[in-house]
């Protein structure tokens, strides 16, 4: 065999799974499908490569879960993606079994035309905003301000949120509005009156990115990127944010692998709701 195909062969034998560990992850993957847990293409490479961790299994070098691996897996044992919407990624399929019949008991006697509903519209109201300020170097980095929905959040339990180390603020909708960016830029131009720094804070063009009229900033000159051209000159998008992003991801990950273990386990069956402390640590 030449070294080129030795190298192919490798590189495709290193997606490739051992039988054992397969199948111990299609057991997962069916006992969450059984417990009514819906769990994603990531999730199964991360379980996936947690089982390879936990047993210590030895190879020629090491596996790669990577979506190739998933496409193979899933096409082996005959899994398939489905969109689940609304409140139907957290509905056991037991009570959806049970709602079908009843449903059925309810309309039967009319005819087709005659079944109507008028469908509700329920969004989830728990929603965070995230301040992300630092400097071109990445050097100074001011801590996030966090924007949220209510005024003095249960999870805090009955502390201020300066105890556990946030800088909090409520919103009616959870966004950044005026009056939070314009506090948030007074507290700015005071740290850098502290340290006497004069510095140009770069912002989107955003209606509430503004400073007021009777506000003076003496160390902060605020200037706003041109319209429709975040995408392409916000530098922190393509650095700061997508790294945070993706840290964020792999902790939601890990997260929901330790919730379904406790879905498993009876301990609790909330799988996807995380404490609004919690996110924020």
């Amino acid at each position: 065999m030449s070294q080129q195909a030795d190298l192919k062969s490798r590189s495709m034998d290193g997606d490739v799974c051992m039988p054992e560990l397969e199948t111990k992850i299609l057991s997962w993957v069916l006992r969450c499908e059984e417990l009514g847990v819906c769990v994603t293409g990531e999730l199964i490479r991360k379980q996936a490569k947690a089982y390879y961790d936990e047993y210590q299994l030895v190879t020629n070098w090491p596996l790669k879960f990577s979506k190739g691996w998933l496409y193979k897996f899933q096409q082996k044992h005959g899994l398939s993606s489905k969109h689940q919407h609304g409140e139907a990624g957290s509905t056991p399929r037991e009570a959806v079994r049970q709602g079908r019949e009843q449903v059925l008991d309810t309309t039967r006697g009319y005819n087709a035309s005659d079944v109507t509903r008028v469908p509700g519209l329920k969004k989830s109201k728990k929603r965070i905003t995230l301040a992300l300020t630092t400097n071109a170097n990445g050097m100074d980095m001011v801590e996030p301000l966090f924007i949220g929905s209510a005024m003095q959040p249960r999870c805090f339990r009955g502390r201020s949120a300066a105890d556990p180390g946030f800088d909090y603020t409520p919103s009616k909708k959870a966004w950044m509005n005026g009056d939070i960016f314009d506090t948030y830029l007074r507290k700015l131009d005071s740290r850098m009156e502290a340290a006497s720094r004069n510095i140009i804070l770069l912002v989107d063009n955003a209606s509430p990115h503004k400073a007021k009229e009777d506000t003076l900033l003496t160390n902060v000159s605020l200037k706003m990127l041109p319209p429709n051209t975040t995408a392409y000159l916000q530098p922190q998008d393509a650095g700061i944010i997508a790294s945070f992003k993706a840290k964020v991801k792999q902790r939601q990950l890990q997260n929901a692998l330790e919730q379904i273990d406790s879905v498993m386990a009876g301990r609790q069956d909330r799988l996807y709701e995380v404490p609004l402390v919690e996110a924020m640590a």
